[in-house]
């Protein structure tokens, strides 16, 4: 078994890179391959200097591969603390990979002038690739498919060095004019284009006496196979969950309707019908008999259980014309868990958060939170505590029996982008917020600060779509642009599981009632059902 440890880098300031679509196409190439089981994949992503040397003493990988910029001689383009670039120079890389020379087989630097690092590695490292001048974004990307071909066809570094530099040559009708150099966001409008020359960029260094690897034993596996997925939905699968005795699931897509499904048997229960746009997010009342809908339409629907008992579709109980504007809840309806306190919640993209009885749809009060469109919305257990979280990057929590529009408390720059979801641990009195970062961040419920000793959960290397917190309160499960679910201590913040097996971006993630399921869905269409024994 060979482990491949992917690290990505795309700090603040510096040219986007398409990296999820580079880690994307590399798990997809593999998994396909025939000796898929003899692979295993870890991602970290907003690398750190200190990222590294800890990657490499967990994972403890075979084949390093490092996607983002480079600058040559002023070293790879790690980030710092606060997302920005920082150089590691090539002596720096050197002295640590010498540490773990017993252990690495190859490192494949993807990004431009990123030949320098590999002179310096080679001393000790049996093979490295690096680029001998700037790389167009998609050409990088085309030869690590290559490359990853041949790897996963158990052909050798060497060959499938050869099989990525064709790939350059071969797959590239038109070229992307990023590169992996570090440069600004903003170019000159008249800069150059980029042109892929005619000898092949990348560069394969082989060390001449070459070291005994130790292959180490890949990670151990805490999650039982998957189940069978439930596959229906025609377009992007966007909110998940469970009735509370765990036995259907509600999902929302993009293809405009809500199925509900059993859980043991996959089978198709209910398909229902009537919005008029896609649907964003769903949820249930704790008692399971109504479920809820809201879509991009504006309108929220209410289904009541019971009438839908003899027939897949139905009308649905009401509905709740939310706003005239676009609703931007994203990866759930929040319904309050506490039966004494009947209501749910909508967000608006003007910002202003409404609370609505659960049993009639009558609308109660409507609070100016945000001067951003509200991305995320979560009830504590007890119902009277709501946290919304905006596109402008900040947090809020709101007393629901506070009549008056000013909030507990409010974290402004809670992230360094937009906050997609929020979750709460009761048990821990934790507030979870996922974001565009690709960041997970731990929050104290009653004050706001920030969670110690472990604040901030890295490791995903795209967007974090969404976040959800166990029913024991004592683990998170976070769904990426990375197309990875991950499971997480919550009091300790260590990374306990990471699931593979999605072919697109993981848009939503829930626990089942008891906690020892996970359901995930998104770009591929399936959802997707885990057990976990951690």
């Amino acid at each position: 078994m060979k482990t491949i440890l992917i690290l990505s880098s795309n700090p603040k300031g510096t040219s986007v890179l398409d990296l999820d679509r580079e880690i994307r196409d590399i798990r997809e190439g593999l998994r396909r391959s025939p000796n898929r089981d003899q692979f295993h994949i870890e991602v970290r992503g907003a690398v750190r200097p200190e990222d590294l040397r800890r990657s490499l003493l967990e994972v403890k990988p075979q084949i390093v591969h490092f996607c983002g910029h480079g600058d040559g001689e002023d070293g790879l383009v790690l980030e710092d603390n606060d997302g920005k670039a920082q150089l590691v120079e090539s002596d720096e890389l050197a002295r640590l990979f010498k540490i773990f020379a017993d252990q690495v087989e190859c490192i494949l630097l993807n990004a431009c002038y990123s030949e320098v690092q590999a002179n310096a590695l080679i001393q000790y490292i049996n093979h490295v690739i690096g680029m001998n001048r700037e790389i167009p974004d998609a050409a990088a990307i085309a030869f690590s498919i290559g490359f990853y071909d041949g790897i996963g066809a158990g052909e050798s570094i060497e060959t499938a060095y050869k099989l990525g530099c064709s790939a350059i040559e071969t797959d590239l009708p038109n070229l992307s004019s990023a590169s992996r150099k570090l440069i600004p966001i903003q170019l000159p409008e008249n800069a150059p284009p980029l042109v892929l020359p005619d000898y092949l960029i990348p560069v394969l260094k082989q060390k001449e006496q070459l070291n005994p690897i130790v292959l180490s034993a890949s990670p151990v596996s805490t999650a039982k196979t998957q189940l069978e997925p439930l596959i229906g939905h025609s377009d992007w699968i966007r909110s998940l969950a469970f009735s509370p005795d765990g036995k259907t699931i509600l999902s929302s897509s993009n293809d405009r309707t809500v199925r509900v499904w059993d859980v043991e048997t996959g089978r198709l229960l209910h398909l229902l019908t009537g919005h008029r746009d896609r649907i964003k997010c769903v949820g249930i009342s704790p008692d399971g008999q109504r479920m809820l809908s809201c879509s991009a339409d504006g309108q929220v629907r209410v289904w009541d259980r019971e009438l839908l008992t003899h027939k897949k579709t139905g009308d649905c109980q009401y509905i709740v014309k939310a706003t005239s504007r676009t609703i931007t809840l994203v990866n759930s309806l929040p319904v309050s868990p506490n039966p004494q306190r009947p209501v749910f919640a909508t967000g608006a993209e003007h910002g202003k958060v409404s609370i609505w009885n659960l049993e009639t749809g009558q609308w109660q009060r409507t609070i100016s939170a945000h001067s951003s469109p509200v991305l995320s919305l979560a009830f504590s257990g007890d119902g009277k505590w709501l946290a919304s979280g905006s596109q402008n990057k900040t947090i809020k929590l709101w007393d629901l029996d506070n009549p008056g529009e000013q909030p507990r408390y409010a974290i402004g720059d809670a992230h360094l982008s937009q906050i997609f979801s929020l979750a709460i641990s009761n048990q821990h009195q934790i507030l979870v917020s996922g974001g565009a970062d690709r960041t997970i961040k731990l929050w104290n419920l009653a004050t706001g600060e920030k969670r110690s000793p472990k604040h901030i959960l890295e490791g995903h290397a795209g967007q974090v779509w969404c976040v959800a917190v166990s029913p024991d309160g004592s683990k998170i499960a976070s769904a990426s642009g990375d197309f990875t679910v991950k499971l997480w201590n919550i009091q300790t913040g260590e990374l306990l599981q990471t699931f593979t097996g999605h072919l697109g971006e993981v848009r939503t993630v829930t626990f089942s009632a008891n906690g020892k399921v996970v359901a995930s869905g998104g770009d591929d269409l399936e959802i997707k059902l885990w057990e976990i024994q951690v």
